[in-house]
């Protein structure tokens, strides 16, 4: 049997883009958005391009191959309703005025 993920306690703010795990700043995407089985594709809107937001999520997802998946109310609102977990990811693309897509590889870590 695999060893079950470690939990760690994910500390994120309304009206934030990133979350705090054990003293990194880690991007945060909807669950709403995946593209199963791994693939996560998100639209940058237009009125988010230059914001401090957005250039906070680039820098995290830049400077960490980790990624937190929320956990959506609805896929209208985007609210968050909890965490998923935090997962490794590779083949980040990001271009600030179109969209940023990912690829899933596994679970780092549960939520607490």
């Amino acid at each position: 049997m695999p060893n079950a993920p470690r939990l760690v306690k994910i500390h994120g703010e309304r009206g934030r883009w990133v979350a705090d795990v054990e003293g990194k700043q880690l991007a945060v995407i909807h669950h709403t958005l995946r593209v199963p089985p791994n693939r996560y594709v998100a639209p940058i809107l237009a009125e988010h391009v230059g914001s401090k937001r957005l250039a906070e999520f680039e820098r995290a997802l830049r400077e960490n191959c980790l990624v937190i998946i929320q956990r959506d109310k609805d896929a209208v609102s985007l609210a968050r309703d909890g965490y998923v977990g935090v997962f490794h990811f590779t083949d980040l693309k990001f271009d600030e005025n179109s969209e940023m897509s990912l690829t899933l590889t596994d679970r780092y870590a549960s939520p607490k």
